[in-house]
């Protein structure tokens, strides 16, 4: 392909990107408020489950609107291979980096919409039963650490963290962005990789210290990154390698 692509076309491009990056932040930013998201991931299966049913039903459709946010995560990697394709970058599968990076997020999203609702209404009604509590716990233990560390942290952020990288080297010397946009994309990448200490602690039973922190930070590194981008399509339309 050569690269060219119409202004009108990375100028609603650019629009795309900021407002994904509003909208995913959204859900993010009530799960945090209301739900104490992401700490009480690493909580007791108790905690975690008794402060779901706590939440309800508005607790549920937060939960979907950020799955769906993670689904949506694949269209914005088709755009951004448009608006950075150039010669002698590979930017079909750097989008297909992303494709799958936002498919297997929503995968491990889902558990919150279709799984934990029965398990935690289970819990609340089992006060009196010790024994199906444990088996509760044991439940929503494994598909925690399945779909939610394994598939939607392991494998989703990893994803995104290369994608991310893929992304910033298509950018780095393309008119249109430059090198200080992509060097933000490459430290959000970086960020978002040594972010899985995190997930691997649970597994590994260490500490993950100040790296319990970076999947957060590099969240908010590929906000800054997703809304600079959108910006400069929209000021530099025409600009193709």
């Amino acid at each position: 392909m050569n690269g060219l692509i119409e202004p009108r076309a990375v100028r609603r491009l650019g629009i795309a990107f900021i407002a994904f990056a509003i909208y995913f932040n959204i859900p993010y930013s009530w799960l945090a408020s209301n739900f104490n998201y992401p700490v009480i991931l690493r909580s007791p299966p108790g905690t975690i489950l008794t402060a779901f049913a706590a939440g309800g039903t508005p607790l549920i459709l937060a939960w979907g609107a950020f799955a769906a946010a993670a689904l949506l995560f694949a269209p914005i990697a088709i755009g951004m291979a448009a608006v950075t394709r150039g010669s002698g970058h590979a930017s079909s599968a750097v989008a297909g980096l992303g494709i799958a990076a936002g498919v297997t997020q929503a995968i491990g999203l889902s558990r919150w919409v279709y799984a934990v609702p029965g398990l935690a209404s289970r819990w609340t009604e089992s006060a009196a039963d010790p024994t199906l509590r444990a088996s509760l716990e044991t439940v929503f233990i494994t598909l925690h650490q399945f779909a939610g560390v394994g598939i939607g942290e392991a494998i989703g952020q990893s994803l995104t963290g290369f994608w991310l990288i893929g992304v910033a080297m298509g950018q780095r010397k393309h008119p249109r962005f430059g090198i200080t946009i992509a060097g933000i994309g490459f430290v959000a990448g970086a960020v978002l990789l040594i972010g899985l200490l995190d997930g691997l602690a649970t597994v590994l039973n260490f500490d993950p210290g100040v790296f319990g922190a970076a999947a957060l930070i590099g969240f908010l590194l590929l906000t800054v990154w997703l809304i600079w981008t959108g910006v400069l399509c929209i000021l530099r339309p025409a600009l193709n390698p």
